[in-house]
């Protein structure tokens, strides 16, 4: 096991590198870094937020400025409920039916603001179906690129069916799935139109099914008999070689997740708090509360009744 950082957040990686973001000592400012196997490097914001997108970063660059917000706003949509059916409408048309139909007479208020980009915390992106799809945290928007780097889609997603804001996303090639720290629950999306399939909400009050189940029939609720038996906040989920990983933050563990029936099987124990997880050269990566550390796959599967390793 090796440590990488003290400090790191929002990993990113590439076939041959390693990407992260941090905090300074004075918390006054973001740091971004990269790793080759061999050293950590400093880098500007713009050489980590290209690492998302690669070679596509220039034409998706283009059609983010400030020049085009016009055609962003064209496209913009959004995801809300009504009678509770799930509903999707033109960003437009959501502001006029919520605000009225002058509220662009406000000058200070702004369908998409100028400064949107330069809030997002977390860039999170993934490739499905051979496109691309970009998670803007913590404003719940999802950008989709097309296979040729179009901005096709621009969605705010309605977060109401599971109260919580989505801060990650991962996609397995069909669907795009997400999870919910404090409602503990793992959010399946269809693809394209990210419309909410399946909610697995975690809960230890059996008086949560009824309750649930009358809100949402999309929503399937596990109960068990304590936290460790299910997710208790969960704060990342990762597609890993066929399989989907979850981060159970609160319970100190990487956990496996059955996508058909919600089944959480423990992995990897840990004895700090796992905020991100990927594997990276054959190796695993995992972000935590104590910094960012480096696992030789294989090596730290533990017994059921262990914890791993030396995380400090």
């Amino acid at each position: 096991m090796k440590k990488l950082h003290s400090n790191g957040y929002s990993l990113i990686q590439t076939n041959n590198t390693l990407y992260f973001a941090s905090i300074s000592e004075k918390g006054n400012q973001t740091i971004y870094f990269k790793y080759d196997g061999e050293h950590v490097e400093e880098i500007s914001k713009d050489a980590y937020v290209k690492s998302n997108f690669g070679k596509k970063w220039k034409k998706v660059f283009s059609q983010l400025s400030n020049s085009n917000f016009s055609s962003i706003e064209s496209i913009a949509k959004c995801w809300i409920n009504e009678d509770g059916e799930s509903k999707l409408i033109s960003l437009i048309q959501y502001y006029t039916e919520k605000f009225g139909d002058d509220w662009e007479s406000n000058g200070e208020f702004k369908l998409i603001p100028k400064n949107l980009f330069s809030e997002v915390t977390n860039f999170m992106t993934n490739t499905i179906q051979n496109e691309t799809i970009c998670l803007l945290w913590p404003h719940d928007i999802i950008l989709h690129f097309n296979e040729q780097d179009e901005l096709v889609q621009y969605i705010l997603l309605d977060s109401n069916d599971y109260c919580d804001t989505l801060y990650q996303i991962c996609s397995d090639g069909q669907s795009v799935w997400g999870v919910s720290p404090t409602m503990n629950a793992v959010v399946k999306y269809t693809f394209p139109s990210f419309k909410i399939e399946k909610i697995y909400h975690y809960t230890t009050d059996g008086d949560d099914t009824s309750k649930e189940s009358e809100l949402n029939d999309k929503v399937e609720v596990i109960v068990s008999n304590s936290e460790i038996a299910g997710l208790n906040y969960p704060e990342y989920i990762s597609y890993i070689d066929g399989q989907l990983y979850i981060c159970d933050m609160a319970n100190e563990r990487i956990v496996t997740f059955n996508p058909i029936n919600g089944e959480i099987t423990p992995y990897i124990y840990l004895n700090v708090k796992p905020f991100e997880f990927l594997k990276w050269k054959n190796q695993f990566v995992i972000r935590s509360d104590t910094g960012i550390y480096l696992l030789d796959t294989g090596i730290y599967l533990l017994d059921t009744n262990e914890k791993n390793g030396n995380f400090e």
